[in-house]
């Protein structure tokens, strides 16, 4: 049994509309990128992400923090298909098993409950920790953050992840061969900035529930 850890349940928004090969090519681009979170993040995944069935897949990560960067992490590498996502936290049973599939635990039933409202209510991602307080302000955040990236275009995720690469504005631009000022302008005017301060100041709420417990 293991305690406070987070299980994240996720599926491809709209898949069920896609073309058949469009959808193959999808399945085929989100194993790709669970092969990679799963090697990136290995040092924390209780158990690897995995597809569970059709589009869905699940993962059982050590901390609030490092599932957050995960989800970040799919949403750089599988642009531009666009995921919902449902994060539970919590006790999990392991029943001898490393693979999500064959595990159970009030966890999963939390990341399901928040699955099942970001489909109802057209959500990215919403958070599950039984803790009311956390949950409201928690996805406050993360439905707002949400809202500010759907009004962004290819050029602007470009930049966003340029700029967490890199550092400054100044890298980016030379990586473009624009201005500073210009990459300056366009982050600034899709609220790139503001998102950015918010994943650092969320990153820092989560390790703080961390270190109270």
């Amino acid at each position: 049994m293991l305690e406070n850890s987070v299980v994240i349940i996720a599926d491809v928004r709209d898949s069920r509309k896609m073309a058949q090969d469009e959808r193959y090519e999808g399945q085929l681009f989100l194993k790709s990128a669970i092969i990679q979170v799963n090697e990136e993040f290995s040092k924390v995944i209780e158990a690897p992400f995995m597809i569970t069935r059709g589009d869905e897949f699940q993962g059982v990560l050590q901390d609030l923090a490092s599932a957050f960067n995960a989800m970040l992490e799919f949403e750089r590498l599988l642009f531009p298909l666009q995921l919902r996502y449902g994060i539970g936290r919590g006790t999990i049973q392991k029943m001898g098993s490393t693979i999500p599939i064959e595990m159970d635990g009030p966890a999963f039933h939390l990341a399901n409950l928040a699955l099942n409202q970001v489909k109802k209510k057209k959500y990215f991602m919403q958070c599950a920790t039984g803790d009311e307080q956390s949950d409201l302000l928690i996805n406050t955040i993360l439905t707002l953050m949400c809202a500010i990236k759907s009004r962004w275009n290819e050029i602007t995720f470009e930049r966003y992840w340029k700029y967490k690469e890199l550092g400054t504005f100044e890298k980016v631009s030379q990586s473009e061969k624009v201005s500073p000022q210009a990459v300056w302008d366009s982050m600034n005017n899709m609220r790139a900035l503001e998102v950015l301060e918010s994943e650092k100041n969320l990153i820092q709420y989560f390790n703080l529930m961390q270190d109270r417990e």
